[in-house]
């Protein structure tokens, strides 16, 4: 299997200037994964989504069960990678989730069961956008 085309979206600006941006990566046998940068606020979410669309061409052909080695390639091989910071990790995550949705599809299994087994039966939940009311 083998990564074939990368799509990016940047949204339309929401309510108090979130702006997310998603990356949705097809591969060869019709799977796909979509993806989320977190950099979703002011000047950054430019930054993020430029960054998402600089990395994009190095994923095409790898195969997308080969996390570890497609952020050993995104991580030494772009430009600003050696010297990251959250907007280069934003955008390699927002490939990483995607990665995850297609590996998950293609073993028919839930991301909990990949990442090695349910832990616990309750999480406790919190509240990480107080600042949107």
């Amino acid at each position: 299997m083998k990564i074939k085309k990368i799509d990016l979206l940047y949204s339309d600006p929401v309510e108090d200037g979130w702006r997310p941006s998603f990356c949705r990566i097809y591969t060869d046998t019709g799977l796909y994964g979509d993806g989320e940068v977190a950099l979703s606020y002011g000047a950054v979410s430019h930054a993020a989504f430029a960054e998402m669309h600089d990395l994009a061409p190095l994923l095409i052909g790898m195969n997308p069960l080969e996390h570890e080695v497609i952020w050993e390639k995104l991580y030494r091989q772009s430009f600003f990678g050696l010297n990251a910071g959250p907007v280069i990790f934003g955008a390699i995550s927002a490939f990483d989730i995607a990665l995850w949705d297609i590996k998950g599809k293609y073993y028919h299994a839930p991301l909990h069961e990949l990442l090695g087994g349910e832990q616990q039966r309750r999480v406790r939940a919190y509240a990480s956008q107080l600042q949107m009311g």
